[in-house]
């Protein structure tokens, strides 16, 4: 890491001040010598369909009570009167069920969360806990003079195959490269009212033709750099006030999320209020987005303001319910967004699964005039059991509005706006469209063929809303020459192979492939040779380990 780009991260936060970071940096110095200690690295995990909500729990690791010392007996007794010990006295120890094995190694394989601030690892020290150990396992929960420090992290390669899609939507540019990714963090509780959390991520891209996208390089910054104050714990709940960098992610992450498939992830700057009682979680936040760059420390930007109000209430009548409302102002593409939406998931007494997702968005346009956009998204699945395999199938439909003027055609015009969403989860894994001016009907279905292998095929139906133009997954009008021809956008179908080697090691293997419609070939001022060929295809094979 260059000297002048730790001087800027650690001298220059207007965040945390300069005895935390030198503290924070000390502590991850050492982690190489815990991991020389530790072995070869032997787990990982990843979270390919999983979701996470607001309200992750920050408590301080805590210590189960010593158990009760056996009793001692005063009275004299007799050879006759011995009799075999008993192998589980619950009165003075543990019992461990069958449900508390089972609970302790389920919590060891959802100890990694979407974000790391968010893992744990308390299982760890649950004595009802008897399965295997992992490389960084002795990392967590160290005892400090001043509290407990957990260091971890992850290490992660990806090779890409792109076919007609290099860069951003159909290109007509072909590319094959290697990415590389490694996070370490250290999160350190000093008691059960202060916490600190460092995280920090570097990000290559190898042995492409044309230049990286802007999601693939960061050379060594920080994702996370916050200190936590409890300000409220008893039975009226628990808030928590966080100041600092922070990644969000939110619901589904339809509108808010790390962007954990880019290289670099996505991160904030700013403050937050979290608060959480049993089943309900609210948090507030007022940040800065803080832009990717490659070669120097990466800075919050003033101009992009985003803020908002999030709330979620587990165990409803009807599931998990989520509402929300977010800002987003964008003075560098001079627009001021404002959008309130909610969710409703979970499963019918019948069995069937169901996630409905809609939002409304007002504000300002870049162009001066009021803003008006929404999104839906309508989903029912179900799981099923067959003689060979027991595939989960969902049939979604995803609409967002578009402007129905060519001439305004940008960033801020009147279509919806995605925010900052995991786009690659929804509208397919070539990322050739963002979520707007879109209809998408598409199709998926997740089977297990093993204990540890997991098939996706999702198939999508694209077209456009209004005959304009497609958006890119970051919002830029993919044509702005000519209006669409014909708003048949085309066929995807994606396939992936989730390979889990373990809860720490993981594999992904996957292929796309694009057929374009109609809009394609009736469309003027496409990129050259895409009028042509205008179908795509996308490899790539990933692997990945967390400690």
């Amino acid at each position: 890491m260059h000297r002048s780009k730790i001087s800027r991260m650690l001298w220059g936060s207007r965040w945390i001040a300069t005895p935390l970071a030198a503290v924070l940096m000390a502590a991850g110095a050492n982690a190489n010598d815990y991991l020389a200690a530790e072995g070869e690295l032997q787990s990982v995990t990843v979270q390919t369909t999983g979701e996470e909500i607001s309200g992750e729990s920050i408590q301080p690791m805590v210590d189960f009570e010593a158990l009760e010392s056996e009793q001692a007996y005063n009275a004299q007794v007799g050879f006759h009167e011995f009799a075999p010990a008993a192998t589980c006295n619950c009165c003075q120890t543990t019992c461990c069920t069958k449900e508390k094995k089972e609970a302790a190694t389920k919590a060891m394989k959802s100890a990694f969360a979407g974000v790391f601030y968010a893992n744990k690892f308390d299982y760890l020290n649950d004595p009802c806990y008897d399965g295997p150990s992992f490389c960084g396992d002795c990392l967590k929960g160290m005892s400090t003079p001043l509290g407990t420090l957990s260091l971890g992290g992850e290490t992660r390669f990806r090779y890409h195959n792109e076919r007609n899609h290099r860069g951003v939507g159909i290109t007509g540019r072909d590319d094959n490269f290697w990415l590389f990714r490694q996070r370490l963090y250290a999160d350190w509780k000093l008691n059960d009212m202060v916490r600190f959390y460092a995280e920090g991520l570097h990000a290559e891209s190898m042995g492409e033709q044309f230049n990286a996208r802007p999601i693939e390089v960061n050379n060594m910054d920080f994702l996370n750099l916050f200190v936590d104050v409890n300000l409220l714990s008893g039975d009226a709940g628990k808030l928590t006030a966080r100041l600092g960098r922070q990644e969000l992610l939110y619901g589904a992450q339809r509108t808010v999320s790390p962007l954990d498939w880019a290289n670099t992830r996505r991160t904030f700057e700013g403050v937050r209020l979290l608060y959480q009682n049993d089943d309900t979680s609210l948090d507030g936040f007022w940040t800065e987005f803080v832009p990717v760059d490659p070669r120097d420390g990466d800075e919050g930007d003033n101009n992009q303001q985003f803020y908002g109000v999030y709330g979620t209430q587990k165990n409803t009548a009807l599931g998990q319910l989520e509402g929300y409302y977010l800002g987003y102002d964008n003075d560098t593409a001079n627009f001021s967004f404002h959008t309130i939406g909610g969710r409703s998931s979970g499963s019918s007494d019948g069995g069937i699964l169901y996630d409905f997702e809609s939002a409304y968005q007002f504000g300002e346009n870049s162009n001066g005039s009021d803003h008006s956009a929404a999104f839906v998204t309508a989903g029912l699945g179900r799981k099923v059991n067959t003689a060979l395999w027991s595939p989960t199938v969902w049939l979604y439909y995803d609409y967002a509005s578009g402007d129905d003027d060519f001439a305004n055609a940008a960033p801020g015009d009147d279509g919806y706006n995605h925010l900052f969403p995991l786009a690659h989860k929804y509208n397919g894994f070539m990322d050739l469209f963002g979520r707007r001016n879109l209809h998408d009907l598409n199709v998926f279905s997740l089977t297990p063929l093993s204990d540890k292998v997991s098939l996706i095929l999702w198939y999508h139906y694209f077209a456009l809303a209004e005959a304009t133009t497609p958006y890119s997954v970051v919002m830029t009008p993919y044509n702005t020459t000519s209006p669409a021809g014909d708003r048949e956008l085309g066929h995807e179908i994606d396939v992936l192979f989730n390979i889990n080697l373990n809860p720490r090691n993981n594999i992904l293997v996957g292929y796309s492939h694009f057929s374009a419609g109609d809009y394609y070939d009736t469309t003027m001022g496409l990129p050259a040779g895409v009028a042509d060929d205008a179908d795509a295809d996308f490899f790539y094979a990933q692997f990945q380990t967390r400690y």
